[in-house]
């Protein structure tokens, strides 16, 4: 088996892992062990999909995401830059599914905005928005859309603060105004009302620059 670095840029396909005719998979991405990419999907640059992934039709994943073991990226279902889906996580189709009916003609789209983080064994149903950032807690269930950079818990999933781009708690109220700094990337956070705004340090972890093996930020 050549390693994804013998390999140069090509992506890596683990020879148990089917990538069908028809898909499309970028540069110094890695599909491991028994995954499935169906014809008609994307995927972007710089992924690992992990053991027994899937990834169907009509699915779209970005650049630079990493889904954990198990994980099914379904038809209708698209993921920014920056997402990474914890092991076991799921997306749902349909609101009420019944085995007797056929509903592909109306599955609605979900949409996983750049640096989210879903957790593991959490759901998320269809016709939401993750915004930015969003970071899911392991067992919730998103039942709505979340706002940029929110921290969400529980079934329902329910706001009970904010996480950084880098992963941390940010000190600030779920309301009011303020601000907050990040040591680690110098992007200052600003809270406006109910509505927290990112402002970039001098190195934007989350911008994405194609073309190239992307050389993750390590934490020391």
């Amino acid at each position: 088996m050549k390693t994804a670095q013998e390999e140069g840029s090509a992506p890596f396909v683990h020879p148990t892992a089917v990538v069908e005719d028809g898909a499309r998979v970028g540069d110094f991405t890695k599909i491991w062990y028994f995954s499935h990419v169906a014809p008609g999907a994307v995927i972007g640059e710089n992924c690992s999909l992990g053991q027994n992934t899937y990834v169907e039709r009509n699915a779209i994943v970005g650049n630079a995401c990493r889904l954990g073991n198990s994980v099914s990226i379904f038809s209708h279902v698209e993921l920014e830059d920056f997402v990474f889906c914890a092991p076991y996580m799921v997306f749902t189709h349909i609101s009420f599914p019944r085995a007797a009916i056929n509903r592909h003609a109306v599955f609605r789209k979900t949409l996983v905005k750049t640096g989210t983080t879903l957790g593991a064994n959490s759901t998320v149903v269809p016709d939401v928005t993750c915004g930015v950032g969003t970071f899911l807690a392991a067992g919730a269930t998103l039942t709505k859309s979340s706002k940029d950079w929110s921290m969400m818990v529980g079934t329902p999933a329910r706001q009970v603060g904010w996480v950084s781009a880098f992963g941390e708690k940010i000190d600030l109220p779920l309301s009011g105004h303020g601000e907050w700094r990040c040591k680690h990337t110098d992007d200052l956070y600003v809270l406006n009302g109910s509505e927290l705004a990112r402002h970039p340090g001098p190195k934007d972890i989350l911008k994405y620059e194609p073309g190239q093996r992307l050389i993750r930020m390590e934490v020391r």
